[in-house]
C-alpha cells in the first residue's frame, strides 16, 4: 500500500517541528480522547477514519489526517503546537479548489494562505478580494519562522483568480512543493507509518 498516496478528493496533513513521533502520537490520542472520541492503535491501514503518524524526517514529524478532516486539522494543529510548545505547519488540499497552508506557533495562528481563495466563498455575496487578502500569506514571516531564504518560497504564494483554469494555484498538490522548499517531506510512496490510529467515526461531529 502507498501510505501517503494521492487518492482522496480532500487531504490534510500536518508537520510538527522538533517533536518525536511518539510524543506527537500521545498528544493526538489525548486530543481525541478529551473530546469523547475513541481511538485504537492498529498495525495496518484500511483507508477509513485513520490518523497516520510518520517518523521524524529531519526536524519534522508529519501526520496525515482522515479524508475530509479539514478544517479540524487546524484545531488539532493548534492543540499540538500549544502542548508541544512548537511550530506546526498545517496543509490541506481539495480537488479542483487548490490548497492552503496554516502556520501555527505555540498555540497561536501566525499565518494563512490559500492558493485559490474563490473556493472559500460560500455564495455570490462574498467579497472575493477580501478573501484573497485575508488568505494571501506572508512569505517573509514564514521564511523567518522556518529559517529559510524568502526567495526560496515566495513563488509558492501565488493565488489563482476565479476564472483561472490551468493556473498552478488550482493544483491541489501544490503544497508539496512549498513543504519541500521549507524542508518538510510529504510522506508519499511506500513509507510505512510509525503508528496508525483508527478513529471512531463520531469525529465527524467534532466542531472545528
Amino acid at each position: 500500500m502507498a501510505y501517503g498516496s494521492r487518492v482522496d478528493d480532500t487531504l490534510s496533513a500536518s508537520a510538527i517541528r522538533g517533536a518525536e513521533a511518539s510524543r506527537v502520537l500521545d498528544v493526538v490520542e489525548g486530543y481525541f480522547g478529551a473530546r469523547g472520541v475513541a481511538t485504537r492503535r492498529t498495525p495496518s491501514t484500511s483507508g477509513g477514519s485513520e490518523v497516520r503518524v510518520f517518523e521524524s524526517c529531519g526536524d519534522w514529524t508529519t501526520v496525515l489526517w482522515p479524508p475530509y478532516f479539514l478544517p479540524r486539522d487546524v484545531a488539532v494543529g493548534l492543540n499540538l503546537s500549544r502542548e508541544l510548545h512548537t511550530v506546526v505547519s498545517a496543509m490541506s488540499s481539495v480537488q479542483g479548489e487548490g490548497w492552503s497552508h496554516t502556520l501555527i506557533g505555540c498555540g497561536t495562528l501566525l499565518d494563512r494562505f490559500h492558493s485559490y481563495p474563490a473556493a472559500l466563498a460560500w455564495d455570490a455575496e462574498d467579497d472575493l478580494l477580501a478573501l484573497a487578502r485575508d488568505w494571501s500569506g506572508d512569505p517573509s514571516l514564514v521564511a523567518r519562522i522556518f529559517g529559510v531564504e524568502e526567495g526560496r518560497i515566495r513563488r509558492h504564494f501565488c493565488q489563482a483568480c476565479p476564472d483561472a483554469r490551468d493556473h498552478p494555484g488550482r493544483d491541489p498538490w501544490g503544497f508539496i512543493a512549498l513543504w519541500a522548499a521549507l524542508g518538510v517531506t510529504y510522506p508519499e510512496g511506500r513509507v510505512a507509518p510509525y503508528a496508525v490510529l483508527e478513529v471512531d467515526r463520531c469525529w465527524q461531529r467534532l466542531s472545528a
